[in-house]
């Protein structure tokens, strides 16, 4: 690589970044930085991806620097200019948000990383090496403010951004860190998944140049996942991705888009504690009985390799066969079977499913890891049905409450700014105003802690919000009680 333009980065009191810049190393090497703290910043290392118009607002970039790209096994640079709203513009007039679309267009429609494509001029630094700048300045600020409770929350982000960069620089020589993806979530504070949780865990990710393989969110909470880099431009080395892997988070970050909600995935379902038992398509009958029996299977997988699945033995596959002839060998036992990535939803599934009564599932590496049947669907719905049903009732008796007891003007001002029209289509957050506006309360005259009362209130909303965007991992059973607890108190007083 050329040499690389020394970047001095200041706050001035505009709060932007002001680079002077010269020849030399590394600018990861050679930075200095000056406070001012911009507190709206706070949120680049905490949950939010680094955009272009972030290096723009700071001062790294100024509108009209120009960025070149050369693809690999090319002679041929491309150029474009920032522009100041913080676009990147081809030098044929066509304008990308993102230095991936940009990389992407002028390389013949493949996905590139391109925060490692794009650098300043023909030699300057990469723009991934800029927002390395920038995070490590963000992280580096003084909160502003004495609050304890803010200081408390700054260490906790400033010992993840530490923990990013030091996976970071792991992955870089290739030693990658793994943990569970319990572990990888509750570094962030977070005991469960949700929407939410997994977009700024995928932003901090990607701030820091990583995604997990397996894609954490496609996985059991109990599953190891490893940290590792994306593959840079002609460079697929640098990376632990196993070629052809095209998990959902890959190709967000490749695109430089937020990842998706992809729901609940078959890799989802599979148990960490039961690996997949096949047989060889050479076994016996009496081989795979035996295996089938002692497992209490009523489906098994024959494996002619680790990552080539030659079909399924089942019960009804064995009786058809030897009905038909009573001395039929395995061979004429063994039918075709689907099999689908670890991180397809359960729902593009869900017809197989309900024909065939099983798929095998692929795992990130390409091998055949899992079976899913059609119990364990059931299961899965059932884990979700009860507190469901709960909540269900729960929405029924408050609104039942509130409408015998309040008229609806009292509910509109206690729902002040929430655009309460009607009782019929009251949510859980105007439940909430109204039970905790004091004047209400008194009216309720119910003998409890009205500010206890509305705390459980508030967990039962958070419980509801996690059953209706249908998260991946079951309620824990200490919410569904807080559910049947919580409806058995409202039902004692609502009569």
């Amino acid at each position: 690589m050329g040499s690389l333009t020394r970047i001095t980065v200041r706050f001035d009191q505009r709060s932007h970044f002001r680079p002077s810049t010269s020849v030399g190393r590394s600018p990861l090497e050679q930075t200095e930085v000056t406070h001012e703290p911009p507190r709206r910043r706070h949120p680049l290392i905490n949950g939010r991806r680094v955009r272009v118009w972030d290096l723009l607002d700071a001062g790294m970039l100024d509108p009209e620097q120009v960025i070149s790209y050369r693809p690999p096994y090319s002679d041929l640079a491309h150029e474009a200019v920032i522009t100041k709203r913080g676009r990147i513009k081809l030098a044929d007039g066509r304008e990308f948000n993102t230095p991936s679309g940009a990389a992407k267009a002028v390389n013949s429609g493949r996905n590139v990383h391109g925060w490692y494509a794009w650098r300043l001029d023909t030699d300057g630094p990469f723009l991934h090496e800029l927002r390395r700048l920038l995070l490590q300045a963000v992280a580096d600020e003084p909160s502003g403010t004495d609050e304890p409770e803010d200081a408390v929350v700054r260490e906790a982000v400033r010992r993840r951004f530490d923990m990013l960069n030091e996976a970071s620089r792991r992955a870089e020589v290739g030693d990658p860190m793994s943990l569970t993806v319990r572990e990888l979530i509750r570094l962030w504070g977070f005991e469960e998944r949700d929407r939410d949780t997994s977009q700024q865990i995928d932003a901090d990710l990607a701030n820091h140049g990583l995604v997990t393989v397996p894609d954490f969110r496609a996985v059991t909470l109990d599953r190891t996942v490893t940290l590792v880099p994306l593959p840079a431009p002609g460079d697929e080395s640098r990376s632990g991705v196993p070629v052809g892997h095209d998990s959902s988070t890959l190709q967000a970050e490749l695109t430089d888009e937020a990842s998706a909600d992809i729901g609940v995935t078959l890799g989802n379902l599979l148990s960490n504690d039961e690996p997949l038992v096949s047989v060889s398509p050479s076994a016996s009958l009496q081989e795979v009985i035996t295996i089938m029996l002692l497992n209490d299977f009523s489906q098994l997988a024959v494996l002619a390799a680790p990552d080539e699945l030659y079909g399924a033995v089942s019960w009804k596959s064995i009786a058809q066969a030897q009905h038909a002839d009573r001395d039929a060998s395995l061979s004429t036992m063994i039918t075709p079977a689907k099999v689908f990535d670890y991180d397809v939803r359960l729902l593009d599934a869900i017809a197989d499913l309900r024909r065939e009564e099983f798929v095998f599932v692929r795992d990130f590496d390409g091998k055949i890891t899992g079976i899913i049947t059609a119990a364990d669907v059931v299961q899965k719905y059932d884990e979700t049905a009860a507190p469901f049903l709960l909540i269900g009732e729960i929405d029924q008796e408050l609104r039942r409450l509130i409408q015998n007891t309040f008229d609806l003007e009292t509910a509109q001002q206690a729902c002040a700014g929430k655009n309460l029209k009607s009782f019929d289509h009251m949510t859980m957050g105007q439940y909430q105003s109204v039970i905790s506006d004091p004047e209400c309360w008194q009216i309720l005259g119910w003998p409890l802690d009205r500010i206890v009362f509305i705390k459980r209130l508030d967990q039962i909303r958070h419980i509801r919000n996690k059953v209706m965007h249908f998260n991946p991992d079951p309620v824990k059973p200490t919410d569904v009680h807080r559910l049947r607890y919580f409806l058995d108190l409202i039902r004692t007083f609502n009569t």
